[in-house]
């Protein structure tokens, strides 16, 4: 027995010190691959950037088999150096998981487009919004613009107005074919985190933005999915039954998504594919297409200016006097615009004609508007877009007749849009509203 015992246990010496070898190489390996740095990685996520990033959205990021890689600079981290922003930060662990962020006090526009269609549709590739949140998630990751009330320290021009973006990069996601919602859905909610801790750290007052729960998908044929409640039906008052002068028939409407209390815009179109029967075409100079947007604060001046830029704001662009050239001896124009083609290329006898080129893609007449609203200053543009087809390097006349139908046509969508029950304005209170102008976009 005792012989028998000594063997077992020699066999039991041995197989430990088997197993022990194994586990020391095995640790030797891992170590010598850059292993063992979870616990330190975690740990610098909570502390980098100011620790103003969301531990818990970006823990599944982080990687063991090397140390994270930060770069951080701004006033938030040090008070007393000049920097255009409040916060740079970028964080990276290896096989393509990485966080960066960016803030700033906005004293000049919003970088982003602004322009109705530019905010309806944002272009080709994935994007997202979260709904409640005054932002985007592209392909450069999500930007938001939130408000500090109490005023932004850190710029020489004093600013009430944050800017963020946040670019969250999954290696695995990225592997699967690029962004997809759960990543907006992170980016959007490490901008929201990192506004929220600036905000804070500032004494902004003021509450904090809400972290959103999902984000909706815009590209074309989506926009809006998603969106409950008036939200969704923000833009529903578009059609020819509320807005007389539009083409009668079916209209395909769509919506920002954003839900925000700060921007909200409309497009809506004449939908061919839902006529029935033949003879629908619609004809010349008939309205088949209609924008309406607001902006407020820092949202507002940021659109007013883009469309300045173009000269598409009231009192730029041609001079009423001297965008009419003198009617030619064609004799009275007949035609209201509203039934067809006509022969209102003149007005007789001191009558004058406008004249639209080829080259624009899409002219347009849109009527502009200032009222407060939620406490702020809010521009408002709604546009009407006539059918036009028009040869190369040619023009077509634009007779006075047809120029009051648009302008009157103009009035009656910004009428419907401020009053809608479900629309952004009524919804946001505005009041003191004042007509600022019409503009022409065909010159």
């Amino acid at each position: 027995m005792g012989g028998l015992t000594d063997r077992a246990w020699l066999r039991y010496a041995t197989l430990f010190v088997l197993i022990t070898a194994l586990v020391t190489g095995a640790v030797i390996a891992i170590g010598a691959q850059g292993g063992g740095h979870l616990a330190a990685n975690r740990d610098q996520l909570r502390k980098a950037c100011d620790g103003a990033l969301p531990y818990g959205d970006l823990e599944r990021l982080v990687r063991d088999a090397r140390p994270g890689e930060l770069e951080q600079h701004g006033t938030m981290l040090a008070p007393g150096r000049e920097s255009r922003s409040l916060l740079d930060c970028s964080l990276s662990w290896g096989g393509g998981n990485e966080v960066t962020v960016h803030a700033e006090a906005l004293v000049s526009d919003v970088p982003q487009g602004m322009e109705t269609r530019q905010i309806v549709g944002p272009g080709p590739g994935a994007t997202f919004t979260a709904p409640g949140t005054t932002g985007r998630y592209g392909a450069r990751g999500a930007w938001l613009v939130a408000d500090c009330l109490g005023g932004l320290d850190g710029r020489v021009r004093p600013t009430t107005d944050l800017y963020v973006t946040a670019k969250v990069t999954d290696g695995s996601a990225a592997e699967a074919g690029g962004a997809d919602a759960t990543t907006a859905l992170t980016g959007f909610r490490t901008a929201v985190h990192v506004a929220n801790a600036i905000t804070r750290t500032q004494r902004c007052g003021g509450p904090p933005l809400d972290p959103p729960a999902r984000v909706v998908a815009t590209a074309p044929g989506q926009g809006g999915a998603g969106l409950t409640g008036a939200a969704a039906r923000r833009c529903d008052w578009i059609s020819p039954s509320s807005v007389p002068g539009l083409r009668p028939g079916a209209w395909a409407t769509r919506g920002d998504a954003q839900d925000s209390p700060s921007l909200s815009a409309c497009t809506g179109d004449w939908d061919p594919d839902a006529r029935t029967g033949a003879g629908m075409a619609p004809r010349e100079w008939q309205i088949t297409g209609v924008e309406a947007a607001s902006w407020a604060g820092i949202l507002g001046r940021s659109a007013y200016d883009s469309y300045e830029r173009e000269g598409h704001v009231p009192g730029w662009g041609a001079d009423e006097e001297n965008r009419l050239v003198a009617a030619g001896p064609d004799g009275p124009g007949t035609d209201d615009g509203a039934d067809g083609p006509g022969t209102d290329d003149g007005a007789g006898a001191g009558g004058r004609v406008d004249r639209v080129p080829s080259y624009l893609t899409r002219p347009q007449l849109a009527l502009w508007a200032r009222s407060v609203c939620g406490g702020r200053v809010t521009y408002h543009r709604v546009s009407v877009l006539p059918r036009l087809r028009i040869p190369d390097g040619e023009t077509v006349p634009l007779g006075p007749k047809r120029r009051a139908a648009l302008s009157e046509t103009a009035h009656t969508l910004l009428s419907r849009y401020l009053g809608a029950e479900d629309g952004w304005p009524k919804t946001a209170g505005c009041r003191d509203t004042k007509v600022l102008g019409e503009v022409e976009e065909w010159h």
